[in-house]
């Protein structure tokens, strides 16, 4: 039982260690990870699921954007719009944290979580264009909370907008096949319940 436990400590270690490096490096991510795990957990236990569920999903959106470690910080920072070159770049960053991550074995809970929050419901996401029956729940979850953040904060080319100017916007894209429909409607009403409690 002591083992478990080192593992467990030793997992988590890595999974704060993983995360720290990559806010040093990008300025953008500061507390974006946290916030991710924040949401993604709120969002999980509004639609029902279990202690154990929800920590891999929190340990998961911590890591989400490791892979953004392999990606030049030129590209993280740049104050204006990213060339072909840099978005295919950025757009690494999934496949890239699968590979930092996948000789951990604490890990492989997290991997389709890392490898899969860019993907889209009607498969026109990345890495592996994958649509909603291929995406696990993790994954659609992590997306929904990663996409309203990063509408909320500010960028190096761009000021965060109002929480409530984003869910507005969210709603009115909620049907375009970016997201898993059933989750956005909770992720909305749980979040303007929280707005303005």
């Amino acid at each position: 039982l002591k083992d478990l436990y080192d593992d467990v400590d030793r997992s988590e270690t890595i999974i704060f260690t993983l995360a720290e490096t990559l806010e040093a490096k990008d300025v953008y991510t500061r507390g974006h990870s946290e916030r991710v795990a924040q949401y993604s957990t709120l969002l999980g236990h509004e639609i029902g699921l279990g202690e154990k569920d929800l920590e891999w999903i929190r340990r998961g959106a911590l890591l989400h954007d490791v892979g953004k470690i392999g990606v030049r910080e030129s590209v993280l920072n740049k104050p204006d719009k990213l060339s072909e070159e840099e978005r295919a770049h950025i757009r690494s960053h999934p496949a890239r944290g699968c590979e930092i991550c996948r000789y951990l074995s604490s890990l492989a809970p997290l991997l389709p979580i890392i490898r899969h929050h860019h993907e889209r419901v009607d498969g026109l996401g990345y890495p592996d264009g994958l649509q909603m029956k291929d995406i696990s729940l993790g994954p659609r979850i992590v997306a929904i909370a990663d996409t309203y953040d990063a509408m909320t904060s500010n960028r190096p080319y761009r000021k965060g907008m109002p929480p409530l100017e984003a869910l507005r916007i969210i709603e009115q894209e909620q049907d375009k096949g970016q997201w898993d429909p059933e989750l956005i409607r909770h992720f909305i009403k749980l979040m303007k319940r929280n707005l303005t409690a």
